[in-house]
């Protein structure tokens, strides 16, 4: 054992010791951006489709677009008063539309609100109650399929795979379990495991 990390330890220094000779005699082979100069840099930047300007430049192109952008507010004030009289025609034409748009909308969500409580409703009438007698050496699939049979679930081998996933399966208790139709497998689950 000794000897075998002995030459492990050995092989990670070499390994260090040429790769810092490498670096050292050959280099990184990148040249620094410090090294260049600045004609150097900006025709190199240029070329990537970068512009490059100056102090002065720069001032210049921003105090030029302040003053392009108060002529254009100007232009467009007055386009715009214009514009504002006919558009208080066209905007009251709108509310009007507007309003009597809203109105058939409340409508349509009142009937949905009633259409899903009616819903709701059936759906509680539909639900089945079912009183599952578990007795001893009763496997998770066959509470499975006595569960499909009898409506309480939708299939039984996703059932039963939920309760192999999450450990049920060995948790099951021996006695009798009121479930409905509506329960979630999770819920189902936990009633026969209790």
């Amino acid at each position: 054992m000794k000897q075998s990390v002995r030459s492990f330890a050995i092989g990670l220094f070499t390994a260090g010791i040429l790769l810092l000779g490498g670096i050292f005699f050959f280099g990184t082979g990148g040249e620094k951006v410090e090294d260049l100069a600045a004609e150097d840099l900006i025709d190199l930047v240029e070329q990537k489709g970068y512009y490059v300007l100056n102090k002065e430049e720069y001032i210049a192109a921003s105090v030029g677009d302040e003053s392009k952008t108060a002529s254009a507010e100007t232009n467009s004030k007055e386009e715009n008063s214009e514009q504002e009289s006919s558009n208080k025609e066209e905007d009251a034409s709108k509310d009007k539309e507007d309003e009597a748009t809203e109105n058939a909308e409340a409508k349509e969500e009142n009937s949905d609100e009633n259409d899903s409580e009616k819903a709701e409703k059936e759906e509680e009438k539909e639900k089945t109650s079912y009183t599952l007698k578990i007795k001893e050496g009763m496997a998770s699939s066959d509470i499975s399929s006595v569960l499909e049979n009898n409506d309480i679930i939708d299939d039984a081998g996703e059932f039963n795979e939920y309760l192999i996933d999450n450990d049920y399966h060995l948790k099951v208790q021996i006695g009798e379990y009121e479930l409905t139709s509506g329960m979630s497998h999770y819920e189902v689950a936990e009633a026969i495991t209790k």
